[in-house]
């Protein structure tokens, strides 16, 4: 009995070395359990709490265990950047949910598609010619304006009908987002009153709302091996599913109306011709149909909730402090005029609420954490020593609500980004769409989307909350998305 005893202490004490066993150099982190690690602190919280809490207990670069998987969490601003510039840090881990949704194109396990889950040239080819068809369909200057014009006239109708009246404005903002991403991918927007649209807001909601990367189940193979019918699992393959369907018939429908012909007004139109001039010349081509359906979901993905959420922080935050709201209102009719609506051409006439606009994004904090990435080779970030094929994740919240970086963090204040005599200053810690070349897809047409957007409703209307209706704060463990508010819109008269 006692011979037993010992041995079965002797393999515990084995078991728990083994599982928290550093490589050289390696980053200090929390005592990890065998076979799961750091999972249950983890889950047991949220992994925003978890893991910002590791992040000051253990510093700028500080390690964990998700099941046998190592991970490294780098928190400090500099070493961020210096990572995220650094090409042995681009790779990205071999994630479920998009190995999923692959399957779900190609009925195959192929190679990784699209961008966010690819790396080496697979992810270079895609990257490149999405960065360049997006510059070209006018995110580098200023032809998508029109667009978002169109989207801005529908919504100050609908806020002008419901003016005094109390408004939620969380799906109306998510629409208009959703079609002018619609409108670069097909070429033209949805009338509001399409039932379309709304199918496909229905459609792109779900899928976000299932898109966690964090989860054990949309993570590792083997979860979904050996629990296959996961209500997770199940519900995420099945938003993709619907989602990716009702992208191919409105490719076919849109192949229908060009006659197969020349379409260099959309990004499919750009995609499918380059496509079409490779097999003219008889060249090979990283360009493929799979691809192109992957790309179109991560333009969603990148584009369309984050950019909804943040116009939702800023009309919160905006209503809740109306001395705030009404110096923006006082620089637009200062420099645009009461009877004129701003415009792109404003930007930079507009310190103020341009300093407003990055204070909305600070406060929001809307993705605390990157997709996680993986180390392509061994790698050496600040004093650590980061081994081939670790998980590395970037904690973009902390350059965002750190005490170290800010005054006072946890106010909302244009002033973090004025210099002293009102000039605009953007730190460097100030990362919220990340940093390098896995920096977010949509962050040019973000930009636009939100100095447009929120200067045009706060130069036509003046919003108040609610007093009657309570600010609903709810739990999220991906985005932070603002709370469920309802507001008075009143028309500014002019």
């Amino acid at each position: 009995m006692f011979v037993t005893v010992v041995l079965v202490l002797t393999v515990l004490v084995v078991v728990l070395l083994r599982a928290n066993t550093r490589p050289p150099a390696y980053p200090p982190g929390p005592f990890a359990l065998p076979f799961v690690g750091n999972v249950m602190q983890i889950l047991w919280q949220t992994p925003k709490v978890a893991l910002t809490r590791y992040a000051n207990t253990y510093g700028g670069v500080m390690s964990f265990r998700v099941f046998s998987q190592r991970s490294v969490l780098i928190s400090d601003p500099d070493l961020m950047r210096t990572a995220l510039a650094d090409p042995a840090f681009s790779g990205r881990i071999d994630l479920i949910l998009f190995r999923a949704r692959d399957k779900i194109i190609t009925g195959q396990d192929y190679d990784p598609l699209g961008i966010l889950g690819t790396s080496g040239e697979a992810w270079k080819s895609q990257r490149r010619f999405t960065l360049r068809t997006l510059k070209d369909l006018g995110l580098g200057r200023q032809t998508l304006e029109p667009i978002m014009q169109s989207e801005l006239e529908e919504l100050i109708d609908y806020f002008r009908i419901n003016e005094g009246r109390k408004t939620d404005i969380g799906l109306t903002f998510n629409r208009s987002i959703v079609n002018v991403i619609w409108a670069i991918v097909i070429g033209k927007r949805f009338s509001h009153s399409d039932t379309r649209l709304g199918q496909l807001v229905d459609k792109v909601n779900k899928m976000l709302q299932s898109f966690n990367p964090f989860h054990p189940a949309l993570r590792f193979r083997w979860v979904k091996k050996f629990f296959p019918n996961l209500d997770i699992i199940v519900k995420t393959e099945g938003y993709m599913k619907e989602f990716l369907y009702f992208i191919e018939e409105e490719m076919a429908v849109h192949t229908k109306e060009t006659g197969g012909g020349s379409d260099t007004g959309s990004y499919i139109g750009a995609y499918q011709q380059c496509m079409q001039e490779a097999a003219t010349q008889g060249k090979d081509t990283p360009l493929t149909m799979s691809h192109l359906k992957a790309n179109i979901l991560e333009l969603f993905l990148a584009g369309s909730e984050t950019t909804s959420n943040t116009l939702l922080w800023g009309i919160y935050l905006l209503a809740s402090n109306p001395d705030i709201q009404r110096k923006v209102q006082e620089e637009l009719d200062q420099v645009v005029g009461r009877e004129h609506t701003p415009t792109l051409q404003h930007i930079d006439s507009l310190p103020y609420t341009t300093a407003t606009i990055y204070e909305v994004q600070r406060m929001a904090d809307l993705i605390p954490f990157s997709v996680p990435h993986e180390t392509t080779e061994n790698a050496t970030i600040g004093d650590y020593n980061i081994p081939k094929g670790t998980c590395v994740m970037f904690n973009l919240s902390h350059g965002l609500k750190g005490s170290k970086y800010w005054q006072d963090p946890k106010q909302f204040s244009p002033q973090h980004f004025l210099t002293d005599d009102g000039k605009v200053v953007k730190p460097d810690h100030f990362l919220p769409f990340g940093y390098g070349k896995r920096v977010c897809l949509g962050e040019s047409m973000a930009r636009l989307e939100l100095f447009l957007f929120l200067t045009t409703l706060v130069h036509k209307f003046w919003w108040r909350l609610s007093d009657d209706d309570p600010v609903m704060w709810g739990k999220h463990v991906i985005f932070n998305r603002p709370p469920d508010y309802i507001v008075f819109p009143t028309c500014r008269r002019e």
